[in-house]
């Protein structure tokens, strides 16, 4: 799992088809920081039962991610980035470029039409990405009020 900010846990979590509870859970820590500032950590649920499920990759202070991955009696490898609340071009810093792209994307001259940049960019939480959101992340690229 690759994220930023900072190497506090990870949570992985596994569910099953149409279950609002979790099969498994294993949280790890953040990992290791790289040149670039990312931080890479492993995990593994050895336990899983072979089916396929919706996995939930979630750290502190970074949207949660969603993944379909089906598990079988081999190995399954499955390699997830999380991006933080506000980093609306997953460069793995919130600053002024976030800004500058949620302003395009409000005023129609170039949408965001990934799912997951639409929840990085919905800063403020209310499920809609607007001015709100841009004035919201604006207050926290200029240090008047964190994110997080």
């Amino acid at each position: 799992v690759v994220s930023f900010h900072d190497g506090s846990d990870v949570t992985v979590s596994l569910f099953a088809a149409g279950s609002a509870e979790p099969k498994y859970t294993v949280a790890v820590p953040g990992g290791t920081k790289d040149s670039s500032g990312k931080y890479t950590a492993t995990y593994d649920i050895p336990e899983a039962a072979p089916g396929t499920y919706t996995m939930q990759v979630s750290k502190k202070n970074h949207v949660t991610r969603e993944y379909t991955v089906t598990v079988s009696g081999d190995t399954k490898t499955q390699n997830a980035e999380i991006w933080l609340l506000g980093d609306v071009n997953g460069d793995g810093r919130v600053n002024a470029m976030d800004c500058t792209r949620l302003l395009t994307h409000v005023n129609k001259t170039q949408p965001l039409t990934d799912a997951y940049v639409l929840k990085c960019a919905d800063v403020n939480r209310d499920s809609r990405v607007n001015a709100m959101d841009c004035t919201r992340l604006l207050t926290h690229v200029n240090k008047t009020q964190p994110l997080w």
